[in-house]
Parts: structure tokens; C-alpha cells; sequence
């Protein structure tokens, strides 16, 4: 099957190259851009005039974005994606989750030598990138929550010293670390664009997906529309957000055995399956060679999905 592991071969280097390409091509135009548009005056760079510069974003597939906008989970699928804090479009997103599956499934194919566990394949490829999307949405959200309360004491500060809400929110932009800084400062990058603070603002709650967030939002939104001292309804969402973290890492810390008990019964089918394959190569060939086995396969993977489910609901705890 010497075919197989030329063809494996290939999309590998084809993967990595593509992958390469969507990374470093926005940059490349984008420096291409800049230096056509830039000229010299008396020994100094400076930008030719905005009119003669295409500041449109660059997409690295046009093609496919264009097939993408018509399915009704376009602009989901785009939310998804902020949330996780990657500045990638749609269509991007789809082709890597295909070149993952196609590069999977031809690595399963080699090894096997079975066309299911290609299929197999594909299927774990595809949802590789969108549980590495997810995870990165729970560590970001957590994230936001750990900052709420700093940059709410910041606001707080600036509104008491006499600026405007958008002047406190450039400053928590300016002197705060991502996300919290990338999120408000969206929100700023919006309202120059002639978008309302509070359209603004209620954007930044459907990407953040946070109820600390939320809350935050709603004092403003209403400070906006009926007045009073904001600087102290934010102090006193700023204690509660303080406790909510401390509450947080209390339960996280009193979890933290169930989980690490989650994770291991979860991963021990497949690292005894590589120790077995190790010390007796072939083994298992029965397993993913038969009709029988395939079907032994399919009803441990459905149960071991059930079992990670349910033990994940065991741990999980509400706020």
C-alpha cells in the first residue's frame, strides 16, 4: 500500500502549506499595500492619501465565502469564531476543519488500511478544530471574568474624575491587557464606524457570551437612557463580580478530582489501545478489520460519549 503513504504524504505537505500560506498571506498583502501606498517627502515616510490605498480585508478564500453566505449558519458560525478571539472568517475556518479531516483520514487509511476508519477519520479531523474553537471560547470567557472587576474599578476612577463613558472605555482599551482590551476597544472601533454605544455594547454581550459582561452592559445601557450615578452602580457590580471569581476558583479547586477522574477514564480505552498496540502489534487488527469489530467500536465510542457527558454533568456547577 505504498500509494497510500505517497497520497498521506502529499496532503500532509499540502496541509502544512496551505496552512502557511493562509497564515502569512494577509501579512504579505497587507505590507505590500502599505509600501505601494507609502512615498517620501523631504526625507520622511509618510502615507499617500487614504482615497488611493484598498484598505479592504483581505480574504484568503472568496471563493468559498461567497458559497458560505447564503447557509443559514454563516453569521453563527462567524459568532462562534469571535468568541474564541480569532480574527478568521468563516470560510477559513471550514477549510481548516477540512484539510484537518482529509489529512486525518488519510493517516487512519495508511495505518488501517480500511476505508471506515478513513471515514472515521474525517469525522474526528472535522471536529478537532471545532473543540480546540470551544475550549478556547471557556478559557477566554474565563479570562473576561478575571478582568471584569479591575476594569470596572478603572471606569469607575475616570467616571468620578470627570470623563465620558467613552473616554473610561478607551482607557480600560489602552491600559488593560487582552481580551477585555480587544473587546472594548471593538466596541470603540464600532462607535466611530456610527454605531450607537448601546448597539455597540449589546454586540460586545453576543460575542463575550459572559453574564458578568452582561451585567455590566445593562448598568450602562440604563445609566444611558434614564441617568444617575453610574460610578457607584459599577462599584457594586465590581464586589459582586469579585466574590462571583473567588466562588469560582473555590469550586474549581474542590472539583478538581472529579475532573481529573473525567480525564482519565475518558482517555484510558485509547492509551491501553496504544500499549497494546506497542507491545503486540497487530492484536487489535481484529477490531477495525471486521464487520464485528467495527460494530464493537461504534457502541464503545457511542458509550464512552454518554460516560464523558455525564460525568462532565456531575462536575459542572452553576454560578
Amino acid at each position: 500500500m505504498w500509494f497510500l503513504a505517497v497520497g498521506a504524504a502529499l496532503l500532509g505537505v499540502g496541509a502544512a502549506g496551505t496552512l502557511v500560506w493562509m497564515w502569512w498571506a494577509p501579512r504579505l498583502h497587507s505590507q505590500m499595500r502599505l509600501a505601494s501606498a507609502a512615498r517620501t517627502e523631504s526625507g520622511v515616510t509618510v502615507l499617500a492619501p487614504r482615497e488611493r490605498v484598498e484598505w479592504q480585508p483581505y480574504d484568503r478564500a472568496p471563493g468559498l465565502s461567497n458559497l458560505l453566505k447564503g447557509l443559514p449558519w454563516f453569521e453563527s458560525l462567524q459568532l462562534e469564531i469571535l468568541r474564541a478571539g480569532w480574527l478568521l472568517r468563516p470560510a477559513e475556518f471550514v477549510g481548516l476543519c477540512a484539510l484537518a479531516g482529509l489529512l486525518l483520514a488519510a493517516v487512519f487509511m495508511v495505518l488501517s488500511k480500511n476505508a471506515f476508519m478513513g471515514v472515521a477519520g474525517i469525522g474526528i479531523g472535522v471536529a478537532i478544530p471545532w473543540a480546540v474553537m470551544k475550549s478556547k471560547q471557556a478559557h477566554r470567557c474565563k479570562a473576561l471574568s478575571a478582568q471584569i472587576a479591575d476594569a470596572l474599578d478603572m471606569l469607575c476612577s475616570a467616571l468620578r474624575s470627570g470623563f465620558s463613558i467613552a473616554r473610561g472605555l478607551k482607557l480600560i482599551e489602552t491600559q488593560m491587557y487582552p481580551p477585555i482590551a480587544e473587546e472594548f476597544g471593538r466596541v470603540l472601533e464600532e462607535v466611530q464606524f456610527g454605531i450607537s454605544l448601546p448597539e455597540a455594547l449589546d454586540g460586545m454581550v453576543m460575542r463575550s457570551r459572559n453574564y458578568d459582561v452582561e451585567l455590566v452592559v445593562a448598568a450602562i445601557q440604563t445609566q444611558l437612557e434614564l441617568g444617575g450615578n453610574l460610578a457607584e452602580v459599577l462599584q457594586n457590580i465590581s464586589g459582586m463580580v469579585r466574590e462571583r471569581v473567588k466562588l469560582s476558583g473555590e469550586i474549581a479547586a474542590a472539583t478538581a478530582e472529579g475532573r481529573l477522574s473525567a480525564g482519565i477514564l475518558v482517555a484510558m480505552p485509547f492509551g491501553i489501545a496504544v500499549i497494546i498496540n506497542i507491545i503486540s502489534p497487530g492484536y487489535l487488527a481484529p477490531l477495525y478489520r471486521s464487520p464485528l469489530g467495527l460494530i464493537l467500536l461504534g457502541v464503545g465510542a457511542c458509550l464512552l460519549l454518554v460516560g464523558g457527558l455525564l460525568l462532565k454533568k456531575m462536575i459542572t456547577i452553576d454560578l
